[in-house]
């Protein structure tokens, strides 16, 4: 999907088939490069699509949300953990996030939690928004990127 700005409604949010793997792989690549430019454990685009192809979508439930055609929402969860949930940028305002978030709640009938970087404020607003509370911080100390240096980091949970 080009980076154009998406001016129409959700047609859908459904489950995600192994043929949706590379574009899963590039909202969240592409979400990651435009809210969070400072993270430096960010993977290059080939190995976001082997990951999204060979990890992402057989270990989670994995659900997307379509506009014409096009991915523009990824929500991934695992055994209550609401592990990715990304909204291309030009997708953003459009109720995308919250669709993502219903979904996942709805799946999630006993509660979620995700970790989200202090320094994505915008990210850490959502999730209050819709109904998400902060348990604690922490720091990621390698949970992303072997590589990486201990990045500060906010537990939120949702309780039903």
């Amino acid at each position: 999907m080009k980076r154009e700005r998406v001016t129409a409604h959700i047609d859908d949010v459904r489950r995600a088939t192994a043929s949706d793997a590379d574009a899963v792989a590039e909202v969240i690549h592409y979400s990651t490069a435009d809210s969070m430019p400072w993270f430096t454990g960010r993977n290059t685009l080939d190995e976001d699509r082997w990951w999204a192809s060979h990890v992402l979508l057989h270990k989670a439930d994995v659900w997307v949300a379509t506009v014409d055609g096009n991915i523009v929402g990824v929500v991934a969860l695992h055994d209550g953990w609401l592990n990715q949930l990304f909204v291309r940028t030009t997708a953003k305002g459009f109720g995308v996030g919250h669709r993502l978030v219903e979904v996942a709640k709805r799946e999630s009938p006993r509660g979620l939690q995700l970790w989200v970087f202090r320094r994505n404020a915008v990210a850490a607003r959502f999730l209050e928004t819709v109904g998400f509370s902060l348990v604690r911080e922490g720091t990621s100390s390698g949970r992303h990127s072997v590589s990486e240096a201990a990045e500060p980091e906010l537990l939120y949970r949702w309780v039903p």
